[in-house]
């Protein structure tokens, strides 16, 4: 199945949108600006958001370096033979009869790796990530593969493993039962010595918290099921293993919490270093995985580029600012008022020519054949295209790469249908088609076994076609609704029925109700003035809902009943085949964000600019500051180099426990009381030394803070007499033992006379030159200051900076935008209630004083069964025809 072509045309897409029933809007005002969606996939953000009302962020991972590896031993000679990795060890060779036998079934050159890859094992020598896995050429035949896997395992004694994937590639790997366990490389078990979290190997997964390790995942330009996939194949493990509470877009960079059972976080932190779209981290244990529906709905940060207010042709660019900003505030305020009519959106019915919601009309209709035939379809153009095409070099680009496996993916289909040859097409056909591959593994075995081949497909794609179909179904009883009777409640709409909430209150549950239950209003009802267009619901066709008591009740008869639409009756939807059997479900008419939208405006000139950062881009900032640190910190001397060194540079050695004691200072719990130096010193050097000699000691100790106006005048007393107090000049200071207090605070204030009879306080910092540079990586606190300074632990305030902007949208003052962890992150503003009287220029961030492009910033959360894309649609407004004309792209969800 081609992609659906032109749907990045508004006119196009709005024919396509039309063809699925989406065809009204809640707003009659024409809002009116178009934009381009996903000019990059992290134009387009997703965040999911728990039960509890938190959104899932990706706060940080860890990346695990790769082992420096040893040099290779040198070849050995016919006078001298190489030496075993471990004296002692005698390896086993491989006869010559088994030799032939291997090279019969995979190979000569396949052979000698694997012979290799023995040797190593048994030598118990630290095997490299790459030299680990010996992959052969795909054998079809299952028998020849169950040949393979016996021969190995006798050859070999157990000490290789092999595994066979879908398409008949056949891997092997050192056996985990192997005596040598030592992997080199990026290995589940390369550096754990040096890993923060391989201490979680010696605990028992009760200890730890429970069987499930739950992680944060981001992901970019993969959909969920393909991560997921993708790691469980890392780990060699099953994907049935992992859990997750909802999938996330594929064209988007997307955060989510993942479950996976009996791993532990050291076996997961090195897939950082392997994937480079994919991060994982944020590790907890729990007792109970994650399922789907177990979220609140999904957060959105999208950014649309080249946007364009309808009549700004020919306007300068503050005056197109000012009209996008007008439209987007009116749009952003009526949508949250009145809120949005709740369509499937297009990605609901697939991205090829043939939709998902036609697959799901020929399953219900029990045409498989049908069914099978529209999956393996591919339009003719893309065909030539697949033909036609050169073979070049591989593009570093996602695009390129997806697009040459839709063009294998229609090579192996021709050649399927021309030749009956399964075992040729599935050769060339792809991975991730794997409906596609279970159809023709299938048919190539039993030809005319149609329903077979259709319950090959998992169970979960078989399901979305009959659920695209209802979804389809909804979409035009929605927009037949809304056309008769648009915001108004009357007689006969349906509301769900709930014993522990009113009716009111429906909204906040999730909009997919698959068990609930529905009644039809009376007059009675609507005269009450307790329902309104929010509590309203319609059904998906199903044999377990309740259809409207009123005209579009009728509806569905009629348009179900269409040769067009399926020929099907709504009342009844009960198959042979009993997961073919829908019950259906109901969901509101109007959908309404979760919290209050915020938006930004930008001007720019580069398409390919980040607008707003990704949790990526805050976590590779902040690991970057911490190697950083570290770096700075192994380039230190050691404190004791030894005796010369330390006698001729006693200076930097008290600077060194001078700061350490410093840091212990400012990491030290809080305290109320407030402890003040009982001591007297006086100055006694003229020549402006640091000379001092103690003059008294006092008696009285303050167990409470002291007011700042008795140690101004303390302060000013004392320096009347040339002297200065450490109990009078002290702040009131959080009580953490005398000598921290003194390190933390090394700056001390002298009161000196000038020759004008006014009072200077110059700072004597007891430091040498060369500690300057390092004062300034120190938390510095004042000994004398008008207002009690609080000490802030360094890493908790780098912590507060990298979450601050991402995970609020308040106004900082005047500016429009907020530096944090050096990534420029711009401040997002609420519609007001008077859009006109908000709009100022001055706040709109421009990446240059030349730039000319606009583009919108929206933020806004929505419910789990609800679809950004159309908000959007809903948000621009109507487009006008010569408007829909222009080349604007704007993608499907």
């Amino acid at each position: 199945m081609a992609q659906r072509q032109g749907t990045h045309v508004p006119a196009v897409r709005a024919a396509s949108e039309k063809n699925l029933g989406i065809t009204q809007r809640s707003a009659s005002i024409n809002f009116s600006w178009t934009g381009d969606i996903r000019k990059r996939y992290t134009d387009f953000l997703v965040y999911e958001i728990r039960k509890d009302g938190t959104t899932v962020h990706l706060r940080e991972y860890e990346e695990q370096q790769p082992s420096v590896p040893k040099p290779a031993p040198a070849k050995p000679t016919p006078d001298t033979v190489a030496p075993s990795t471990e004296p002692g060890i005698e390896i086993e060779p491989v006869s010559d009869e088994d030799r032939k036998r291997l090279v019969d079934l995979i190979g000569e050159s396949a052979t000698e790796k694997l012979i290799k890859l023995d040797e190593a094992v048994q030598a118990k020598q630290t095997i490299s990530a790459g030299e680990r896995t010996v992959v052969f050429d795909p054998i079809t035949d299952r028998a020849q593969r169950a040949s393979l896997h016996q021969e190995i395992r006798r050859i070999f004694d157990n000490r290789i493993e092999t595994l066979a994937n879908n398409t008949g590639v056949i891997t092997a790997t050192p056996s985990k039962w192997s005596k040598n366990n030592r992997v080199g490389g990026h290995g589940p078990r390369a550096n754990n010595s040096n890993n923060s979290r391989s201490r979680d190997q010696s605990k028992s997964f009760t200890q730890l918290g429970g069987e499930y390790l739950h992680f944060t995942m981001y992901k970019e330009n993969k959909d969920t099921m393909d991560a997921v996939n993708t790691i469980a194949r890392l780990l060699k493990v099953k994907a049935t293993n992992f859990g997750f509470a909802g999938t996330k877009d594929r064209r988007a960079g997307t955060v989510q919490r993942i479950s996976v059972h009996r791993q532990r976080a050291s076996n997961l932190i090195w897939l950082n270093t392997r994937l480079p779209n994919i991060k994982v981290g944020d590790f907890s244990h729990s007792k109970e995985p994650l399922q789907l529906g177990q979220h609140g709905g999904n957060e959105f940060v999208i950014t649309l580029k080249n946007c364009k207010p309808l009549g700004g042709a020919g306007c300068s660019v503050d005056q197109r600012v000012r009209k996008l900003r007008e439209a987007v505030e009116f749009g952003l305020a009526y949508l949250q008022r009145h809120g949005y009519i709740n369509y499937y959106g297009l990605q609901r019915f697939g991205t090829y020519a043939i939709g998902t919601h036609l697959l799901g009309m020929k399953v219900l209709k029990e045409d498989y054949e049908g069914v099978l035939d529209d999956i393996l379809h591919v339009e003719d153009h893309f065909l030539h295209e697949a033909f036609d095409l050169e073979e070049q070099e591989p593009a570093h680009t996602n695009d390129f790469h997806n697009s040459r496996d839709d063009y294998n993916r229609a090579k192996a289909i021709t050649i399927w249908k021309t030749t009956r040859n399964a075992e040729k097409a599935l050769a060339i056909l792809p991975k991730r088609f794997s409906s596609e591959a279970a159809i023709i593994r299938h048919l190539g075995k039993n030809s005319k076994d149609f329903m077979g081949a259709l319950l090959s497909i998992t169970r979960g794609m078989r399901m979305m076609y009959i659920h695209a179909y209802q979804s389809y179904v909804w979409n035009h009883m929605a927009s037949k609704r809304w056309a008769m009777y648009g915001p108004t409640v009357v007689e006969g709409d349906l509301v769900l029925v709930s014993n522990d909430q009113s009716p009111a209150d429906a909204d906040s549950e999730d909009n997919e109700n698959f068990y609930a239950q529905a009644r039809a209003l009376t007059q009675e009802d609507i005269a009450s003035g307790k329902y309104t267009i929010f509590d309203v619901v319609l059904p998906t066709p199903g044999y377990d809902v309740i259809y409207p008591r009123n005209e579009i009740g009728k509806a569905y008869v009629d348009f179900m009943k269409k040769t067009e639409n399926g020929g099907l009756d709504p009342y009844d939807m009960r198959r042979r085949q009993k997961e073919f059997s829908l019950s259906g479900n109901y969901r509101h008419l109007l959908g309404r964000f979760i919290g209050e939208p915020q938006y930004a405006i930008r001007v720019y000139n580069d398409d390919t600019e980040q607008m707003y950062p990704t949790d990526l881009d805050f976590c590779n900032a902040a690991n970057a500051k911490k190697k950083a640190a570290t770096a700075k910190a192994r380039t230190s001397p050691p404190l004791l180099a030894n005796w010369a060194h330390f006698t001729n540079n006693t200076a930097q050695y008290d600077q060194a426990i001078t700061n350490e004691r410093r840091r212990k200072a400012s990491q030290s719990p809080e305290s109320d009381r407030v402890v003040v130096a009982r001591e007297t010193w006086i100055q006694t050097g003229l020549d402006g030394s640091d000379k001092r000699v103690k003059i008294a000691r006092h008696t009285e100790e303050y167990e409470t803070k002291v007011p700042v106006e008795q140690i101004n005048e303390k302060v000013t007393d004392n320096a009347t007499n040339g002297i200065i107090s450490s109990s009078a000049t002290q702040t009131p200071t959080l009580a953490k033992g005398l000598s921290d207090l003194y390190y933390e605070s090394t700056a001390q204030q002298t009161v000196v006379k000038s020759e004008d009879g006014t009072i200077k306080q110059e700072q004597d910092v007891m430091l040498t030159e060369e500690s300057t540079a390092s004062k300034a990586d120190t938390m510095e606190v004042d000994a004398v200051t008008h207002e009690a300074t609080p000490q802030i632990n360094q890493s908790a305030l780098a912590a507060t900076e990298n979450s601050m902007v991402i995970h609020n949208g308040e106004k900082d003052g005047e500016t429009d935008t907020k530096e944090t962890a050096n990534l420029i992150v711009p401040v997002l503003h609420s519609p007001s209630e008077n859009p006109l009287a908000s709009v100022d220029n001055s706040e709109v961030i421009r990446s240059s004083p030349d730039a000319s492009k606009l583009a919108v910033i929206l933020k806004f959360q929505l419910r789990s069964s609800n679809y950004a894309t159309v908000v959007l649609r809903e948000l621009m407004g109507t487009l006008e025809e010569e408007d829909a004309a222009d080349d604007v792209s704007f993608d499907g969800n």
